[in-house]
């Protein structure tokens, strides 16, 4: 196999765009600042219900000597409009996750429960934006009940690329 071949299936398996390609800003229990320092858009293929999807990403990470990270991870169906939507648990067009890597050895992922999601996708400009309000996430690990309230504003731009990654 030539290197160019390597090279393309590199290129093929995985595209991913630039660096602060968007913003992701808010607060987190009322009391700590979110701020991204990576946001990336990509579309993604979900089984159905969801199907295909923008998917905004947006890491925020800590100052040295951790550099733990906060990560957001929003997927809004395809072709749905420009619109509000309910962050409830049964959700399909509208997904929202939360990981806290605050304690790298026990990484907490929360999952919607309640709030809303003001959201918009500009075709002409490629540009997914919204506004996440009152937003309510959930951890039940080791049955014990662990939440988290949000309000974050986020606008995610960029060349869209599509990932190959199973879902």
């Amino acid at each position: 196999m030539t290197m160019e071949t390597v090279l393309m299936n590199m290129i093929t398996q995985r595209k991913r765009q630039a660096v602060n390609a968007g913003t992701c800003t808010g607060m987190i229990n009322n009391a700590e600042a979110f701020n991204a320092g990576l946001v990336e858009l990509s579309e993604r293929l979900f089984p159905l219900p969801h199907g295909e999807a923008y998917v905004m990403f947006a890491r925020q990470r800590d100052s040295e000597p951790d550099y733990t990270t906060k990560e957001l991870t929003l997927s809004f169906s395809k072709g749905l409009a420009n619109d509000t939507y309910d962050l409830v648990p049964n959700s399909h067009r509208v997904r929202l996750t939360f990981a806290d890597n605050s304690d790298p050895a026990k990484p907490v992922i929360y999952t919607q429960r309640e709030g809303t999601a003001e959201l918009e996708y500009d075709d002409s400009t490629g540009i997914f934006s919204g506004d996440l309000k009152s937003v309510i996430v959930e951890n039940r690990d080791d049955d014990v009940l662990k939440e988290l309230t949000m309000d974050v504003v986020f606008s995610a731009k960029g060349n869209i690329t599509m990932s190959s990654l199973a879902a």
